[in-house]
């Protein structure tokens, strides 16, 4: 299916169906991002880059870093990550749909990129007047970018508002029924997910939805090598499922970040830590049964975005497993408690505590 109508005009709506469409291959619905993000670089003059030149343009931030919008118009390229909070995101307006029929569905997408890639594609599928859409990016660039994209699509009868602010901070007299904000990496190391969603969670209405819902960390001893050369070499399509395979232990639930629970997770002082604040994640022990030396530290995220949709460990970029190289290997009888840093670089962090 050609996606292009004309020379300027994009067919967003064979898009939206495509995308949305579980029948169809996986290749194709790739396929279908590829047109998206061509014909966004043809509009806006930002082509995806994932090139070294393109992160060092990043904004660092007090409380992370905003990669720049060629870095983030990149991310359209992680394919399974944009599909499943593309079906995610539909999903939930699907359920707001039914439960506020009588005014329009207000919508933050917080850190939108150049594109708005989780958002735009789903204009086309809903009515005139049935979203009130929020676009929130540091970047004017970005918004300058999907101002020209929504004038392209000719989606202009459509409610949306721009606000160039940083996520971590900005506020608002507006309560919203759908908060999206994707600005993570694995294993919550750099972008400000944590902060962002602090913030923005209480802009939330009363049961509106938080995308993603859950961001799940668990520690893991595990042969960090092996699952490193098993996952260069399988398909991607295929990991996740393979991820029962590898052979682990199970240490430690490290987080489980949720809009509305992360205000009780309020940060504490630290001295010696080197950002201001971190939030204490617990501590665990490694067992006796784990033999010594052969396992590594490592953590692996997973995202529950909506409902029954979720990423799961080797999906995408921001589910890739994570070694704690200072830890590593493990030793039975180590203890150790984990804090999450909170700052211009973001990650978690773990001391050890039966060092005599």
């Amino acid at each position: 299916m050609r996606l292009s109508v004309n020379n300027t005009q994009f067919n967003l709506a064979a898009l939206a169906d495509t995308l949305l469409n579980p029948q169809l291959s996986f290749d194709q619905r790739c396929s279908a991002l590829d047109d998206f993000a061509a014909h966004c670089a043809a509009v806006t003059g930002i082509t995806p880059d994932r090139t070294f030149s393109a992160w060092a343009e990043d904004s660092v931030l007090t409380s992370g870093v905003a990669i720049n919008p060629a870095a983030a118009a990149f991310c359209i390229k992680d394919y399974q990550r944009t599909l499943q909070f593309i079906a995610g995101i539909q999903a939930a307006l699907c359920a707001l749909d039914q439960r506020l029929p009588a005014r329009p569905i207000r919508v933050l997408y917080a850190g939108c990129g150049p594109f708005a890639t989780l958002l735009l594609p789903l204009l086309s599928q809903w009515s005139e007047g049935r979203l009130d859409c929020h676009l929130l990016d540091i970047h004017a660039q970005s918004l300058h970018s999907v101002q020209a994209l929504v004038a392209d699509c000719q989606l202009e009868a459509i409610n949306l508002s721009y606000h160039c602010a940083d996520a971590c901070h900005w506020s608002s007299a507006e309560r919203f029924d759908l908060v999206i904000a994707e600005t993570l990496q694995k294993a919550l190391e750099q972008e400000p997910q944590w902060a962002v969603t602090a913030n923005l969670s209480r802009l939330l209405k009363p049961q509106g939805i938080f995308i993603p819902e859950q961001i799940t960390l668990n520690l893991w001893a595990a042969h960090w090598d092996q699952e490193q050369r098993y996952s260069q070499r399988q398909d991607p399509a295929d990991l996740p499922a393979l991820v029962d395979e590898f052979e682990r232990h199970f240490l430690h639930c490290a987080v489980q970040l949720r809009a509305d629970t992360v205000s009780l997770q309020r940060p504490i002082a630290d001295p010696q830590a080197l950002v201001a604040q971190v939030v204490d994640l617990g501590q665990f022990s490694v067992a006796d049964s784990i033999p010594a030396h052969r396992f590594d530290l490592i953590v692996a995220t997973t995202l529950h975005i909506y409902a029954d949709i979720h990423l799961h460990e080797y999906d995408c970029d921001l589910t890739r497993s994570y070694k704690f190289y200072d830890w590593s290997p493990l030793a039975p009888g180590q203890s150790f408690r984990v804090y999450y840093e909170l700052g211009p670089y973001p990650r978690v962090r773990i001391d050890r505590l039966d060092r005599g």
